[in-house]
């Protein structure tokens, strides 16, 4: 947890949670590194004057009611402040920040993974309620969040900057609504992206979001065709929605990238890959047959009634070493495939509802063992699963798991704990198709560079 010095300000209460509190910043004894502040609007101006005068020069302002509250004139007051003691103030109408995993400054107390994915978010509530879906569901490791509000004297830009030299940042994700330094951003975000992945949210793309945006940061959307020209020109990802964010940094963070293509399906069901291999195939993707040669190699560890042009289909299948460690790894030595995912996990919920049985029989005794095979299957799995998890850096290629299961299921968590994301199958897909769209870009780009230097 945070070791630093924790120093309440409070006009009326002598402790706060074990802590003791000051009327003032005047009666601190000690020099104050960061001030937050969550008072009503009123009060905020005159307790950052104060600050300022104490020689606290880094504030974060929790509290609203200002520009995007139509109060120009508070905003103003708080810039010139600012400026005045030459404090960098993050807000106002904003919800903090973390810096996993010993600080958060937020109002959400999940603790996330230590991991290399930072937020930039101009909305407080996308900068923090993800981080109930990372505990829930994506297992994603953070490195910092910062929700920027109405940015009275820093921005997007200039956390940009922060994070572009900052060692645990590998990947980046922007939930914005405008951008008031336009030019410097593309130029940031233009030099930037070659080394750490940056994947963008766009809000306010129609007549009710930009209404909405207005009245929540006080921002000034920018028209879709505009976002999509930065992110041509700078290679940023731009997707939808704040889940394919998450999903698509937890890739980035974890995975390599692919340096092609050409995309190998491991399934335990004919549906699945076919769906798969349509949206593959419809965005620029690939899935490609298998080489005759490759084909005899895969065929002694599949069932007779097995697939194996690709989608590699096993229809079903009861050895799991086959299935999570022979085959990938067949497949991955190979050259014929740039990627894999692998669909079909089924976890020990599974297993246990399989043997639902009436009242009479509930004491059978293979009845028993069979109820407890769910558990024992979760330990056998994370045994040979440690073996897949491997393959990524053995052969440098991206490895995709996808099931309907969550992190509740011991086996998902420890994969996605290990560096292997499990998604929902069609997830999984658009990650593969933007990993290799930011693949494409990078390669390309750094072709013109050394053709051009």
């Amino acid at each position: 947890g945070f070791q630093g010095k924790v120093i309440p300000i409070h006009h009326k209460e002598d402790e706060i949670l074990g802590f003791k509190a000051y009327t003032s910043i005047e009666q601190v004894p000690d020099s104050v590194d960061l001030a937050v502040i969550a008072t009503p609007t009123e009060y905020v101006n005159n307790i950052l004057d104060g600050l300022g005068q104490n020689g606290v020069r880094h504030s974060i302002v929790l509290s609203g009611g200002f520009l995007e509250a139509g109060n120009q004139k508070g905003q103003e007051e708080m810039k010139n402040i600012g400026e005045k003691y030459n404090m960098k103030i993050m807000g106002p109408n904003c919800s903090g920040e973390v810096v996993a995993p010993d600080i958060n400054i937020t109002h959400v107390p999940w603790p996330p993974r230590k991991g290399g994915a930072s937020i930039i978010s101009q909305s407080g509530t996308y900068a923090v309620q993800p981080l109930i879906a990372i505990s829930e569901k994506i297992g994603l490791g953070i490195s910092k969040i910062v929700s920027v509000g109405n940015e009275v004297n820093t921005d997007l830009v200039d956390f940009l900057e922060a994070f572009e030299e900052d060692k645990d940042t590998n990947c980046i994700g922007i939930y914005f609504e405008a951008v008031r330094r336009g030019k410097k951003f593309i130029e940031v975000v233009e030099r930037l992206n070659l080394e750490k992945p940056i994947v963008i949210i766009p809000i306010g793309q129609t007549d009710a979001g930009t209404r909405s945006a207005k009245s929540h940061t006080a921002a000034i959307t920018s028209p879709g065709y505009i976002i999509d020209s930065i992110c041509e020109q700078t290679g940023a990802v731009r997707v939808k929605n704040s889940i394919d964010m998450l999903n698509l940094l937890n890739a980035f963070d974890s995975l390599p990238l692919p340096k092609g293509n050409r995309v190998g399906i491991l399934t335990m069901g004919g549906g699945p890959g076919t769906l798969m291999s349509d949206l593959l195939e419809s965005n620029d993707m690939k899935v490609p047959v298998l080489s005759d040669e490759l084909q005899d190699k895969l065929k002694p560890w599949m069932p007779e009634t097995a697939s194996t042009i690709n989608p590699i289909d096993l229809t079903y299948s009861d050895d799991m070493q086959n299935y999570l460690n022979i085959l990938p790894d067949i497949l991955l030595q190979s050259d014929e495939i740039d990627s894999l995912i692998i669909y079909g996990l089924m976890g020990s919920e599974y297993h246990k509802n399989l043997v639902n049985v009436p009242d009479f029989m509930k004491n059978n005794s293979s009845v028993q063992t069979m109820k407890s095979f769910g558990d024992m299957m979760q330990d056998f799995f994370i045994a040979i699963f440690d073996e897949l998890i491997s393959y990524k850096e053995k052969f440098n290629k991206p490895v995709i798991l996808t099931c309907y299961n969550t992190r509740r299921e011991k086996f998902v968590a420890y994969l996605q704990d290990h560096g292997i994301p499990v998604y929902y199958p069609e997830e999984g897909i658009w990650i593969l198709i933007w990993m290799w769209q930011y693949s494409k870009f990078i390669q390309w780009k750094k072709k013109a560079d050394k053709i051009s230097g």
